[in-house]
């Protein structure tokens, strides 16, 4: 005698399909960022925030490393509105601080056409 299982294939690829779509639209069409920043003098401490549009308070400052930087930073690209601010600095000690700056929109275009995000501050020694 034959015993047959009704196994829910239909369910499950529906279930399957369902978790698979959840998932990529959960993803940002862009997410790691290439940077290259070099300084002169090379060894300043490098930090980068994203000032949203719409935010009550100015966004922290987030620490990446030292000059000369190659890496990569997670940004959502698909979060970020072209009124939202990327910032760069630069900071030395007995140096002037140098700080570069692109609304969100041309921060992305940057990066689609040059597929990394470049920048050589030279920085400025301070008078105190």
């Amino acid at each position: 005698m034959r015993t047959t299982t009704l196994f829910p294939v239909p369910g499950l690829l529906t279930c399957l399909l369902l978790s698979l779509l959840l998932l990529l639209g959960g993803c940002s069409s862009r997410g790691y960022i290439n940077l290259k920043i070099h300084s002169e003098p090379e060894g300043s401490f490098l930090v980068y925030k994203i000032d949203k549009l719409r935010a009550d308070r100015p966004a922290p400052w987030i620490y990446l490393g030292q000059t000369p930087f190659a890496g990569v930073s997670l940004i959502e690209g698909d979060e970020m509105d072209s009124g939202d601010r990327v910032s760069f600095k630069v900071m030395r000690n007995g140096y002037l601080d140098q700080v570069k700056e692109w609304n969100g929109q041309q921060f992305l275009d940057e990066y689609d056409e040059q597929g990394v995000i470049f920048w050589t501050p030279r920085l400025i020694k301070s008078n105190q």
